[in-house]
């Protein structure tokens, strides 16, 4: 388990790097992707964390889903924004903006999880792998 935190830390911060080197484009696997770097606060730690996280942007709103590749635990930063829903976000070459994160309601959630599937088929792959809820949060402006 501690390898493949070890692991998953590592890889992100190679994203991360390639994220800020490149203004905003990540290759490999997130080729084309629309990717954000979301700065949150540790729900336990307290400390800051950055994770690359993959994000929508349907009717003027910016949406990031907590799918963890269809694990069966939602993904650290979601517990992170839950305990500390202000946060930060750098999208492309722009300066990071705060922001405040707000969990979408359960009927709210499921009416948008299909757009989100039609834009990223694999998303409907990770939720056939989880018998969880797979969380939205809208990310609204905080300034």
């Amino acid at each position: 388990m501690a390898d493949e935190m070890s692991g998953e830390r590592d890889f992100n911060q190679r994203n991360i790097d390639e994220f800020r080197a490149n203004g905003g484009k990540v290759g490999g696997q997130f080729e084309g992707f629309p990717l954000l770097l979301l700065t949150s606060t540790g729900a336990k730690s307290g400390e800051q964390r950055v994770n690359p996280v993959a994000y929508f942007e349907f009717d003027g709103a910016i949406y990031i889903v907590g799918s963890a590749a269809g694990r069966d635990s939602d993904p650290a930063w979601a517990f992170n924004i839950r305990a500390h829903p202000d946060a930060q976000v750098e999208i492309g070459s722009d300066p990071p903006r705060p922001v405040r994160a707000r969990e979408l309601p359960r009927e709210e959630r499921d009416r948008l999880y299909p757009r989100v599937v039609e834009q990223a088929p694999g998303f409907g792959d990770y939720e056939k792998r989880t018998d969880r809820v797979i969380p939205i949060f809208e990310l609204v402006p905080a300034d």
